[in-house]
């Protein structure tokens, strides 16, 4: 890849894959709801929806209204649920893109109901319960009585019910005590009459840690990109890390020693020093945190990074090469060789997650999709395009 100077390489081999091992560990029949919230993790929700639909994922899991339009403009046609809070405002978008939307209160459903019953439409709902999460939902003690109310309201349709672990990978007896909550309360609305086509509320890491959450529905997002949602959890299943971020030497320079490197002075040379400059920083996605303790690959190696990280560029030490040399590839993330560095190194250093390292990587940043080790395509900040 000679034709950028930083790209991020999307490996749709390894998605494909990662969907296949999640499939093998749920019960037959059980549905999956692809979260590409966040861009898909910052590999393109557009490109991966596509390969979902390939790969016959039943839905996916977004987190706006814009998300959502942005894969109807696309022309996916599977079914969409936003899974945060939108606002009424935004239930006339919505009705117009054919998406999904959660609901966290009566009030909202009310609100829902009424526009679409103005426009001689339906407004799907999947109600979020909150059994402990803490965040958005409906409280657990009121929701038999609340939901059963919904289910009279004229011009929605309440195709789901879900909730959501806030320690599926840490905490098992808050996590049973979230399921069998969950299970009492769809339990209590079918005696009421109301029932749901989608039941569901397992997160990666419940997929892993909890059968008794999978339902009709499971909802992976982080162990189809390749990663284990906690370090916990990190052998539990074969999955495959589908992005790699990697970069040219833009700038090779021998720094004498006692010369300061970048911003604020923070890194001085303490004898002679061979630095490489690689055209990526926190302007592409990589942190600050990473000044002066990250570390990148160069010829299968682990070198350190000196000085801070800037906008556009970063500096590494390369004193132990003696010929580096303009072009050569340096690895942020991802192999090169028999050398590894993943998001979770990252994140140690950044003192962050896993998923963050993912999520911000810049729109700057070319994405190159490969398949079968060949380039199928190119999303950059001009557009898509497909492989010359």
């Amino acid at each position: 890849m000679n034709r950028f100077p930083a790209w991020v390489e999307i490996d749709l081999d390894a998605a494909k894959h990662n969907i296949d091992r999640v499939r093998s560990i749920v019960p037959p029949g059980v549905r999956m709801l692809l979260v590409v919230k966040a861009d898909a993790y910052g590999h393109g929700a557009v490109r991966i929806s596509r390969l979902a639909v390939e790969c016959g994922v039943d839905m996916l899991g977004v987190a706006t209204l814009d998300e959502g339009r942005e894969l109807r403009k696309a022309g996916i046609t599977l079914p969409i649920l936003i899974l945060s809070p939108v606002l009424s405002q935004e239930l006339e978008g919505v009705l117009d893109n054919d998406l999904a939307v959660t609901a966290s209160s009566y009030e909202f459903v009310e609100k829902a109901s009424g526009i679409a019953v103005r426009r001689g439409a339906v407004c799907t709902l999947h109600i979020e319960v909150d059994t402990g999460m803490g965040r958005a939902g409906i409280a657990q003690e009121q929701a038999i009585e609340a939901i059963s109310r919904m289910s009279s309201l004229p011009g929605i349709r309440l195709a789901g019910v879900f909730t959501h672990f806030p320690a599926s990978d840490s905490d098992v007896d808050f996590t049973m005590d979230q399921i069998r909550a969950f299970t009492g309360i769809v339990d209590g609305l079918k005696e009421t009459g109301v029932a749901f086509e989608y039941v569901h509320c397992a997160n990666s890491a419940a997929i892993l840690n909890f059968p008794s959450s999978h339902f009709n529905l499971v909802r992976p997002g982080l162990l189809v990109y390749g990663h284990a949602p906690s370090i916990v959890l990190k052998d539990t299943i074969d999955v495959v890390p589908v992005m790699s971020f990697k970069a040219r030497l833009v700038l090779v320079r021998d720094m004498p020693g006692g010369a300061s490197i970048s911003y604020g002075r923070t890194y001085i040379a303490p004898g002679p020093v061979t630095m490489g400059v690689v055209p990526v920083g926190y302007g592409h996605g990589l942190s600050h945190r990473l000044s002066n303790r990250g570390q990148f690959l160069f010829r299968g190696k682990r070198v350190g990074v000196i000085g801070r990280v800037t906008m556009d560029m970063t500096m590494l030490d390369l004193s132990e090469f003696a010929d580096a040399g303009v072009g050569e590839e340096v690895v942020i993330f991802g192999r090169q060789g028999d050398a590894e560095i993943t998001a979770d190194d990252v994140a140690r250093w950044d003192e962050t997650l896993n998923y963050e390292v993912l999520c911000r990587i810049s729109k700057r940043v070319p994405r190159v999709y490969l398949r079968s080790g060949r380039i199928e395509s190119m999303k950059t900040l001009l557009g898509v395009r497909e492989a010359l």
